[in-house]
């Protein structure tokens, strides 16, 4: 289907349908084994997949190239978060595990196409962990058009960077509000970092995980 990719799945879970399948979605320049230490914050039993983008970006990957001069948002952004979602779709069908709960993580430019992927199909997550994202101005109005209050089911976690120099705090302040405007299950906080993942990020996301409730969708 074009994305490099890991699946993680011991066959003993794979029969339990309330075990959760945990997506993650790497930053950009990075690769498929960045995020792989975050999915234990949803418990010891879960199975992984880990998406890898396809384009080299310096010494990593990434989804797309955010040459924004030259292309919309909707064309670059878009059409990767379409392309991941039709990739998880397939390999959640081609190994029987379409009715286990979906969980995504995803930093930066994982964390964009996750947000994306939230708002186009409101129904397919149960949970997210979105860090030092941002929400892309199509998403916004797509959704402003087609969403009503509540539609998105999924459970969301969004950390931000109180000195990130590539998305400052109100870029997470306005992500949080806009889910909280479409969704019923919004945690937001906040860190005294730049754009990175901190300890008690984990921890946090750690105990907002503790209280999901996977059947909620």
């Amino acid at each position: 289907m074009g994305l490099k990719e890991e699946l993680v799945c011991p066959m003993n879970l794979k029969t339990d349908q309330n075990v959760p399948v945990i997506i993650t979605l790497h930053g950009i320049g990075s690769n498929f084994f960045d995020l792989r230490p975050l999915v234990s914050i949803f418990g010891p039993s879960l199975i992984e997949l880990h998406l890898q983008g396809s384009i080299v970006y310096g010494s990593g990957f990434t989804y797309y190239i955010p040459r924004f001069y030259k292309f919309s948002e909707s064309q670059l952004i878009g059409n990767a978060a379409e392309k991941i979602y039709l990739q998880i779709k397939h390999d959640l069908e081609e190994n029987d595990l379409q009715n286990h709960p979906l969980a995504v993580i995803g930093f930066s430019q994982g964390a964009i196409l996750a947000t994306t992927l939230l708002a186009f199909h409101p129904n397919f997550f149960s949970a997210a962990i979105l860090l030092s994202g941002r929400l892309p101005k199509f998403v916004e109005e797509w959704s402003r058009l087609n969403l009503l209050p509540g539609q998105i089911k999924t459970n969301i976690f969004i950390s931000q960077g109180e000195k990130d120099p590539i998305f400052p705090p109100r870029t997470g302040e306005h992500l949080a509000a806009f889910f909280e405007e479409f969704s019923n299950h919004v945690s937001y906080q906040s860190y005294p970092i730049g754009h990175t993942i901190y300890l008690k990020t984990m921890h946090d996301a750690f105990d907002w995980a503790q209280r999901l409730n996977w059947q909620s969708n």
